[in-house]
């Protein structure tokens, strides 16, 4: 009997990820893979590594400065969506985020949802001449 009701709890379990998997389930934010975008600030200059990205993929962009002098990571990409920043072990968390100030030798995490595709531009509000940008596909566009 006992070797019945494991197998049973084994099925069970078999069909409740397999309905996952098959989208019959949500799986909250946290449990899904996140993309990285990987954002070095470096001679006054972002330099970015970032793979496909797509909408509705949990994404992380990690910014570091190398420079000697502070600068900011910021960018209407995340008005009006939740986006959570992680800076020398402190989270802020919020739809009204605009991006983080990093001093030198620092860096951060940022983490958001993505729903809107195009090309997003990033700045540093103190020197106006750093930009950047992050191109967010639609899953069909891949």
């Amino acid at each position: 009997m006992m070797k019945r009701g494991r197998q049973s709890l084994r099925w069970a379990m078999g069909l409740s990820v397999a309905w996952a998997l098959w989208g019959g389930v949500d799986l909250p934010l946290w449990s899904q893979p996140e993309q990285v975008v990987e954002v070095t600030i470096k001679d006054f200059k972002f330099v970015t590594k970032q793979g496909t990205l797509r909408l509705g993929v949990p994404t992380v962009i990690r910014v570091k400065n190398e420079d000697s002098e502070r600068h900011d990571f910021g960018s209407t990409m995340f008005e009006g969506i939740p986006t959570q920043v992680e800076r020398d072990g402190v989270v802020v968390y919020g739809p009204g985020l605009g991006g983080v100030f990093l001093d030198a030798k620092r860096e951060a995490a940022i983490r958001f949802n993505m729903s809107r595709p195009g090309r997003h531009e990033f700045r540093c509000s103190i020197h106006p001449n750093m930009t950047g940008e992050l191109l967010m596909l639609n899953v069909e566009a891949v």
